[in-house]
């Protein structure tokens, strides 16, 4: 598997019974996915920053842990031939706000924003970068260069409820809901 990050600070993990969880493909990527000792401490509640979108939700879904155990589902070959386009690990990752709260406060270091920057790297090299996220990194160019029209834009979908439904339902993103846990 040829990755786009480099990922040669993992070249010595791996050593031990600790690490006998590596996914069988992806290198030195696959032995940062391996590094989650599965000790849940990004399913706490309390102080700390650790798993926002867990936090909210509740639900162990969108825990640190149920990233990395999908992860290594997708490296070992579970997911199919082509893992990052599959909807499992895109559901996985969906929620990931890339805070790095699980490598400041987990025990075993585990950084999902770097895997989660390989993971795009990798899906938008198979289907292309989404044109949501391809306007958001052009509206710098464009409040620059279209500065009049976007200006007309904006106060129509500002003068327009219809205009507004539809601009909030292509652009932004459905959040959890709060669930209490049990």
């Amino acid at each position: 598997m040829k990755t786009y990050l480099d990922w040669s600070a993992y070249d010595t993990y791996g050593l031990g019974d600790a690490y006998a969880g590596i996914p069988a493909t992806g290198g030195n990527y696959a032995k940062a996915v391996a590094v989650c000792m599965n000790n849940r401490q990004c399913q706490r509640a309390g102080k700390g920053v650790m798993c926002p979108s867990f936090r909210i939700s509740g639900d162990d879904a969108h825990s640190t842990q149920a990233r990395v155990k999908a992860f290594k589902a997708a490296l070992n070959g579970e997911l199919g031939d082509d893992p990052f386009v599959h909807p499992q690990l895109a559901a996985a990752m969906d929620l990931c706000v890339s805070c790095k709260g699980c490598k400041k406060e987990c025990p075993s270091a585990v950084d999902m924003t770097l895997i989660k920057t390989e993971y795009l790297a990798q899906r938008n090299a198979r289907t292309g970068v989404p044109l949501r996220s391809r306007l958001f990194a052009g509206l710098p160019r464009w409040l620059h260069q279209r500065r009049r029209l976007l200006a007309r834009l904006i106060g129509w979908r500002n003068g327009s409820p219809l205009a507004a439904r539809l601009a909030e339902r292509w652009l932004d993103r459905n959040l959890p809901t709060n669930t209490p846990s049990a």
